[in-house]
């Protein structure tokens, strides 16, 4: 088996449990309001709503974007000063994400697109840089975990995105490090653990977490779980112990398919997208109907109890992950009824035809 019950350890937070399944929050995708006049104003995100609401409970983990920081998407109306830190402080951990998902205008593979979407000028590494300085200098520091600037990586010798990475988390001595790698070549979409050497992966060593997009693993499902358990392995070949963390990869069904091929750390705008319910990801706007609070409900309560649902769901599924280790992944009946036959399934195929993978059932 490549994956494991393992611990992630900050020096603020102290010793996390891994697998961890984070909920993300983006403007990417959601709708806009403005506040201000004249050259005093600018937009807001409705998600800052949200984040609101989720900043009241203690919660082991929250990703949040650097973009939307600079760009003050989360100061909404109503929601008072100190804004959105304060809505972090009731995490025990915080991942920072550089922009690059909100720098680029396509979508996750498994997400809706609704209508077009366009970055705004004007943020960059520099803007980036100065987000993190301002997380790390305020008053009460923040268990942060910061990823490199990948944007401007893709396409750069891997060598030189280690380098880049290196001299920013130098410059951030107390957070985490979470180093994305990213296609090294300008005419290739995907990162393939195969094309790296002995040497790629030496000079990984030193960065807390790895992470890769769950779009640049593959088109096909299966492609992505192959490339995950390649990394595993050759991670674990270099005695390299750093969990791998697939961004954009908090999907219910996916999720554990990619934990049984050795990932373990999760993020994921989908939460906020759809409804998870028994062990799937359903429209949301449907969620009223198969819900507690029945076909009558409002648009905002329905939307209100499927968060506060799924939160839930990804508690019960970060659980239920963690048992499966414990069985030594030969049971399946901690999952949800409806989904614990296929991923054993599922899984069946991946120890057949993965030599990582032989011999796990």
């Amino acid at each position: 088996m490549l994956s494991r019950r393992s611990t992630l350890t900050h020096s603020l937070a102290g010793a996390m449990e891994l697998p961890l399944l984070i909920p993300a929050f983006s403007s990417k995708g959601f709708h806009f309001g403005s506040t201000g006049r004249g050259r005093a104003k600018r937009d807001f995100s409705e998600i800052a709503y949200e984040l609101a609401d989720f900043g009241k409970h203690p919660s082991s983990s929250v990703m949040i974007s650097a973009y939307d920081l600079h760009f003050r998407h989360f100061d909404a109306p109503k929601l008072g000063s100190n804004k959105p830190e304060r809505d972090l402080r009731n995490s025990r951990l915080i991942f920072v994400d550089s922009g690059g998902y909100e720098l680029v205008s396509d979508f996750d593979s498994s997400e809706p697109n609704t209508f077009k979407y366009k970055p705004k000028d004007g943020y960059g590494a520099e803007e980036y840089e100065t987000v993190l300085r301002k997380l790390v200098g305020l008053s009460k520091p923040l268990p942060l975990v910061i990823a490199n600037f990948d944007q401007s990586a893709r396409g750069q010798a891997l060598s030189f995105q280690i380098r880049f990475a290196r001299a920013l988390f130098k410059k951030f001595p107390g957070c985490m490090s979470n180093f994305i790698i990213k296609p090294w070549t300008p005419d290739s979409k995907l990162v393939d653990p195969l094309k790296m050497t002995d040497l790629d992966f030496a000079n990984l060593r030193g960065f807390d977490i790895i992470g890769i997009t769950e779009k640049e693993l593959g088109r096909d499902i299966f492609e992505r779980i192959k490339r995950i358990a390649k990394l595993r392995q050759r991670l674990d070949d270099a005695k390299i112990s750093a969990p791998i963390h697939i961004w954009g990869g908090l999907d219910p069904i996916l999720t554990p398919l990619y934990f049984f091929a050795g990932a373990e750390i999760f993020d994921g705008v989908s939460w906020l997208r759809y409804a998870y319910k028994d062990g799937v990801a359903m429209n949301r706007e449907c969620y009223a109907v198969v819900s507690q609070i029945g076909v009558t409900a409002s648009r905002p309560l329905n939307h209100a109890y499927a968060s506060l649902d799924n939160l839930t769901a990804l508690n019960n599924l970060t659980i239920a992950l963690q048992q499966w280790v414990d069985f030594d992944g030969k049971k399946f009946d901690m999952f949800s009824l409806q989904v614990r036959d296929p991923l054993k399934r599922a899984y069946e195929v991946m120890t057949s035809q993965l030599d990582e993978l032989k011999g796990g059932v």
